[in-house]
């Protein structure tokens, strides 16, 4: 399965990654797995790393199904979603995804945000909060350091 996660305690993220050729497939798998997690997710927040996905085959059709495995996490806690997705196609297909999620499901409760830039996961739930504004405020740290 091109599509994995393992759940940080310390951080409070679920840290997911896709990689090579994800299908509908791969991210309802992860998805039902990650629902299923024996942890307490109040206030935890997914980071979806989709920067190794080489082709993402997924229509607005199969964003539909992903949605009630949103709502599964939303049921047991999860706060929000970060994706990065640094390619054009991918970020383009991840925003219809967050999209679709949120008309049908409601979203999640602090919501998405979709970035180009990777996030530290220690950062995950502070980017949530202020999505561009910490973005400007990390890049402008990165140049003085």
């Amino acid at each position: 399965m091109p599509a994995g996660y393992e759940y940080d305690l310390d951080h409070r993220v679920i840290d997911a990654a896709a990689w090579d050729h994800v299908t509908l497939v791969d991210l309802e798998q992860y998805l039902e797995e990650a629902s299923q997690l024996p942890n307490d997710l109040r206030g935890a927040v997914e980071y979806l790393d989709l920067s190794e996905v080489l082709s993402l085959q997924i229509s607005s059709v199969g964003a539909l199904q992903l949605a009630p495995w949103y709502e599964s996490l939303i049921d047991r806690g999860i706060r929000g979603s970060v994706v990065y997705a640094p390619d054009d196609e991918l970020h383009e297909l991840a925003n219809t995804v967050i999209a679709t999620c949120s008309m049908i499901g409601g979203g999640l409760p602090d919501g998405y945000r979709l970035t180009r830039s990777p996030v530290a996961l220690k950062d995950v739930h502070c980017y949530l909060e202020r999505g561009s504004e910490f973005t400007q405020i990390a890049t402008e740290s990165a140049r003085v350091a």
